[in-house]
């Protein structure tokens, strides 16, 4: 449904495309704060998307079918010499896909990497003017059984959670017949997470920026927002979920997936991003993304991170590269890092059936104490390689697959006299992560899903002597039950 708002006029009008599809979702990681920010993620918000067709659709059909509305003649000015404003849940023609995004319903259908969204061309709308709303809501029920390696001084647990998030998503656009455009956009977020003692209901904002640019040519976006993505989890991990975090316990953290995700999130505690986009062709697009601003931690962070997509539908590939450093403010604070890495990612999707791909990525931290002398047990390099596979099984129902193996080790060399045989080596730990996932959907605005994960965490302490080394294991379910709009 469409209102067209003009000083004292109030009029229904037409949706502006004639799919007439209503949805939306939004990198992806554990229990939730008000914004996309317990670590590089996801989600994910899971991003927003569009709907999937019904199951007869989806068995026959490829998964978008998008047609533009012709231009229409603009309603007359108001009295008064107002603007007709068009207030809209975001139509079908608000999600892009010049090529086919992935399976419909699956992970990377629900993704917008690199694209223009929401996209409120001129060809979209008779309405110069709109305001366009699109959000999702999720609820997750989770079970998590997590093996110590070290019982003796930090025990094994089991953990039953219920997590909900809901983000609304607010887009005022203005557009001229040429294409040029100024677009605005606010994400507010309700998260609910009952780990914690009235921590239930925190609201927050995610996405804040505005954006201008040209429709399908180029655009300048400044303020909150995730770049675009570069590794991608496949229908399991999801953000904000005790699976992303793997055999986690208290102090004893295992490495996370590196996937170019250093300056991927939306930053906290005063920190902003400005980015170029181009898209020279349907198939080629690019981000240079920079980051300026205070950490939350109360230093300072300059930082770039490009990537490029060469999306032929079928076959996807991304690179993306990030380089950043964070200094004190206080002139006589020398303690600073830099962070920098670099990855890509294969996709191949045969709509509608099967769709799948490979990641690998390697991040560098370097860290200098508060005499500016290399800190080495605070640098590292972390190492990841993974994969996923979905398919359709039978109209709305799907299967995902996926697993990922990050390898970490910091830069403290072992100078023990007593292991002469560890001499110049360092700590070092794996993480191994999978998942088994099935889904189904109903109505295309309604999914249900299951993940099964497994998770194992090995930790190898040269320095310490004598050297020791634990394994922790985890294994859990999740159910999550999402609506899109």
């Amino acid at each position: 449904m469409v209102f067209t708002v003009g000083l004292s006029k109030v009029a229904a009008a037409q949706p502006g495309d004639a799919a007439g599809a209503n949805t939306a979702g939004g990198s992806g990681d554990t229990t939730a704060p008000a914004s996309n920010t317990a670590e590089p993620q996801a989600a994910t918000p899971a991003p927003e998307t569009r709907p999937a067709p019904s199951a007869t659709q989806a068995t026959k059909e490829p998964a978008v079918a998008k047609v533009p509305v012709e231009h229409e003649e603009a309603e007359p000015t108001p009295a008064g010499g107002g603007v007709p404003l068009a207030v809209e849940i975001l139509p079908g023609s608000g999600y892009p896909e010049p090529k086919v995004r992935g399976l419909v319903g699956g992970s990377l259908w629900l993704t917008m990497p690199g694209y223009q969204f929401p996209y409120m061309a001129p060809e979209t709308s008779k309405n110069q003017v709109r305001i366009a709303i699109s959000g999702n809501a999720w609820v997750d029920t989770s079970y998590a059984r997590i093996n110590s390696g070290t019982p003796d001084t930090v025990s094994s647990q089991k953990r039953w959670v219920n997590q909900g998030r809901a983000v609304v998503r607010f887009t005022p656009a203005y557009t001229t017949r040429e294409g040029w455009f100024v677009q605005g956009q606010v994400e507010t977020v309700a998260n609910g997470d009952q780990v914690l003692p009235n921590s239930n209901i925190v609201g927050g904002v995610d996405d804040l920026f505005v954006r201008a640019g040209k429709w399908n040519a180029f655009d300048v976006t400044v303020g909150r927002y995730q770049g675009w993505e570069v590794y991608h989890y496949g229908m399991g991990l999801d953000l904000n979920t005790f699976e992303r975090r793997g055999a986690e316990l208290p102090n004893l953290s295992p490495p996370q997936i590196y996937g170019v995700n250093y300056f991927w999130d939306r930053p906290n505690g005063g920190a902003g991003n400005y980015a170029a986009h181009f898209y020279p062709t349907d198939y080629l697009r690019f981000e240079l993304l920079g980051q300026v601003g205070a950490t939350s931690s109360g230093g300072n962070v300059r930082a770039t991170r490009p990537v490029a997509i060469l999306d032929l539908g079928y076959i996807k590939l991304k690179a993306g590269w990030e380089y950043g450093v964070a200094v004190g403010q206080k002139d006589v604070d020398k303690a600073h890092s830099r962070q920098n890495g670099f990855g890509g990612a294969i996709q191949v999707v045969i709509d509608p059936y099967i769709e799948g791909g490979v990641n690998a990525a390697i991040g560098y931290l370097d860290s200098w104490n508060a005499f500016g002398l290399p800190d080495t047990k605070g640098s590292s390099t972390t190492r990841t390689f993974g994969g996923f596979l979905n398919g359709r099984i039978f109209g709305s129902l799907m299967v995902g697959l996926g697993a990922n193996q990050t390898h970490w080790n910091n830069l403290l060399p072992n100078g023990n006299a007593q292991t002469p045989n560890l001499h110049g080596d360092t700590d070092w730990a794996t993480h191994f992560q999978s998942f088994a996932a099935i889904q189904y959907g109903l109505w295309d605005k309604l999914f249900f899903k299951f993940v099964a994960n497994y998770a194992r965490f090995h930790y190898e302490d040269i320095v310490q002597n004598p050297p020791h080394s634990y394994t922790n294991s985890e294994w859990g379910g999740r159910l999550r039950m999402m609506y899109l709009f």
